[in-house]
């Protein structure tokens, strides 16, 4: 008896014996040419394979028929093929080439799953393909080279995001959908997250807080990592980098090194992953201005995934991240380390997705004199609880979707009054997507924030999107967003002995808000080009602003206002068969209430690349950024402004070069220039001169259930 019942628990979580066999070819439509490594998904039973060098592929599952396959690869239109119990189970499949891929499912602008052209939001989507040619390492550096989404080092530590001209703290930033826990000065650090592991970067522009609450004031850019395939496979790798001004000083031995690896493994319907990345990151000891040497970073991830039961998906998942810095000079000796970890676990049943996620951060600041005297020692930790529950019903071509949230977070810092601080947050959501006639698409939202510390926020939003015709389209919204004041504008109380000055918190602060607008047009012809254009304009209030109590004494008020303006132009374009080419045009008009401009605002920026490639696997990739002339401003802790640089900084160019090979199918071999003109502020930046970076990498997809 006992015998019988554990075959038949091992048979409920590995499936039976009776599997379905679902065999085919995929070829190239035109040239019938067999097409390799092309991704066969099942969505509903998440479940796949890819295909070998003679675009064969085989899978092995029992299916719920009817059952919907989904066929795609770079460079061509996805296609979606129905089975059927009455179907051949082996198929041949034509895929057509495309040059702008918008048929592939988005899901940030709605929080459902939608075809990108389908979505009435504007949404820009940077693809694995995209990643891999920039040749960044994280994703500070890879939003660095495009135009719109502007990134500035800080040479205190961290990076100040701009999208739509607007400062990082008014972007939220996700990660598979869920808030990153742990902020440095209120933003959170993008050159902790690497690249290795994100499958796509989805950005929605304008305010999003009828769907995400604070932070979305100008937008959301969500790192999607996840990957969903059922399917076997190993990746690894490893890259060197140094800087020529660390190569000419102390040789070779002295850059960073990166080494990468991930394992997939199925077992019918579990699955399980493991992420590892390690770094070590030598500094270039020429930047007099930042403080760090050595830098160190180890990631960590385990996911779980499994659907025992019909219709239940179950999902678990563990990461941890450690990074340490160190410094040397010759009257100070610095350490930092940070920790975050998370776990979360998902839950899918029909219609219903709920997840609880945990995290926790915590970043130690030593500063110590050589010869031994403690100077500094700051704890800061952050820790959240958050409890969310989706739910999504399609009733004919109307959307409807809705949603709850319940955020509880705490915060202990030396640098702030009583030492420890916590607030709690209940919110909800409800938006409907509809199809008024068969052009024209509205999106409807509306969410309600409501804090224990101060009144609920509402935020509404509405969308639309007119297809003119299959080429055309004519997308705008309008929406609020706020931010909510972060623990440290609250509740700080520090004094920064090093700059002679102090701050104290406020904690009678409001929420900023904003009220913003976007209108734009897009011509697709998906087999050689696209052209986009958009408007954009956001008025703030309540915002946010430093101010001199007394000589040396700082803190917070909400007292200014200020609007951003500003166009976005993009064009995509397939020069021939091996050539392709993308341009971007940011212009920006940023002012503050007097109508003076926003302090550090880079009114003109140009990004473009131009990307080669051909049938024996070779890709090399130009890429470009301009920022035109613009007049620079630093802050004066003793007045509380920001105060005119001396002249201008003229106009400059970052050149990027990167290349590579792939061998024998599965070795891929990668190296890039950085920085290829030496570009240097000392005093703005860019701080660091030219470098390079040799990669190896392998993938290797068993494609077996």
């Amino acid at each position: 008896m006992r015998t019988v019942f554990v075959l038949s628990a091992l048979s409920l979580l590995f499936g039976s014996s009776a599997d379905d066999k679902v065999t085919g070819r995929v070829f190239d439509s035109s040239s019938k040419n067999p097409i390799s490594n092309v991704n066969i998904y099942f969505p509903k039973e998440k479940v796949g394979a890819t295909t070998d060098l003679n675009g064969n592929f085989q899978i092995e599952y029992k299916f719920d028929f009817p059952t919907t396959m989904e066929v795609a690869h770079i460079g061509y239109q996805t296609l979606y093929q129905t089975i059927d119990k009455n179907s051949s189970i082996d198929i041949d499949l034509a895929l057509k080439k495309t040059f702008i891929k918008m048929d592939e499912l988005v899901v940030t602008a709605t929080r459902t799953k939608k075809l990108h052209k389908n979505v009435p939001i504007a949404t820009e989507v940077i693809n694995k393909s995209e990643i891999k040619r920039s040749g960044a390492t994280n994703i500070a550096d890879l939003l660095a080279q495009r135009s719109g989404v502007s990134l500035q080092t800080s040479v205190e530590g961290g990076s100040v995001l701009n999208l739509l001209g607007l400062d990082s703290r008014y972007i939220l930033i996700l990660v598979d959908g869920q808030p990153i826990n742990g902020k440095f000065n209120n933003r959170v650090s993008l050159d902790q997250i690497q690249t290795y592991n994100v499958d796509k970067i989805e950005i929605v522009k304008g305010p999003s807080s009828s769907l995400y609450g604070s932070e979305a004031m100008a937008g959301v850019i969500n790192i999607i990592t996840t990957n969903d395939l059922f399917e076997k496979s190993y990746d690894f790798s490893v890259r060197a980098n140094n800087t020529e001004n660390n190569v000419r000083n102390d040789g070779f031995g002295s850059g960073s090194s990166y080494l990468n690896f991930k394992i997939n493994q199925p077992f019918k319907n579990l699955n399980m992953s493991l992420n590892v990345n390690l770094q070590e990151i030598n500094r270039d000891q020429s930047i007099e201005l930042i403080e760090i040497d050595l830098l160190k970073k180890q990631f960590l991830e385990s996911i779980l995934s499994f659907n025992v039961f019909e219709n239940h998906d179950l999902s678990f998942k563990v990461n941890t991240y450690d990074q340490s810095e160190s410094g040397k000079s010759k009257l100070m000796v610095t350490n930092t380390k940070i920790q975050r970890n998370n776990l979360s676990f998902s839950h899918a049943f029909k219609n219903y997705t709920q997840t609880i996620t945990s995290s926790t951060y915590k970043r130690n600041y030593l500063q110590n004199r050589p010869w031994g005297e403690l100077e500094r020692d700051d704890l800061t930790k952050e820790s959240f609880v958050e409890y969310e529950g989706l739910f999504t019903k399609k009733i004919g071509k109307t959307d409807i979707n809705s949603g709850i949230e319940i955020h509880s977070a705490s915060y202990s810092s030396d640098r702030i009054k009583d030492g420890n601080q916590s607030i709690l947050n209940k919110s909800i959501f409800l938006q409907t997507s509809f199809d008024v006639v068969e052009k024209f698409n509205f999106i409807i939202g509306i969410r309600n924030d409501d804090f224990s510390e101060y009144s609920s926020v509402i935020n509404p939003r509405i969308g639309m999107m007119y297809s003119i015709d299959k080429n055309w389209k004519l997308r705008t919204a309008w929406g609020k967003g706020f931010r909510a004041p972060s623990f440290m504008e609250r509740f700080i109380d520090w004094n920064h002995a090093q700059f002679n000055y102090s701050v104290q918190g406020n904690s009678q602060l409001k929420p900023e808000i904003s009220n913003g607008t976007t209108l734009g047009v897009e011509y697709t012809d998906p087999s050689r080009h696209q052209i986009s254009l958009m408007l954009y304009h956001t008025d703030f209030s309540n915002l946010i602003n430093d101010y001199v109590i007394q000589p040396g004494l700082l803190s917070y008020q909400n007292i200014e206002s200020a609007t951003f303006s500003g166009l976005e132009l993009m064009h995509q374009w397939k020069v021939s068969n091996y050539f392709n080419s993308r341009v971007s045009i940011n212009w920006l008009d940023n002012r503050d209430e007097k109508n003076n401009p926003i302090p550090n605002t880079m009114p003109l920026s140009i990004n473009g690349n131009l990307s080669y490639f051909n049938d024996n696997n070779v890709r090399t990739t130009f890429i470009v950024k301009w920022v035109a002339p613009y007049l620079p401003q630093e802050f004066d802790p003793s007045k509380g402004i920001f105060v005119n640089a001396d002249k201008k900084l003229n106009g400059y160019a970052i050149i990027d070069l990167t290349g590579s090979k792939v061998f024998y199918d599965f070795i891929n071999v990668r190296f890039g220039i950085n920085n290829l003109t030496n570009y240097i502020d000392n005093r703005f930046g860019p701080f660091v001169g030219r470098s390079a970076f040799l990669e190896f990498s392998t993938n290797i997809n068993k494609g077996e259930q």
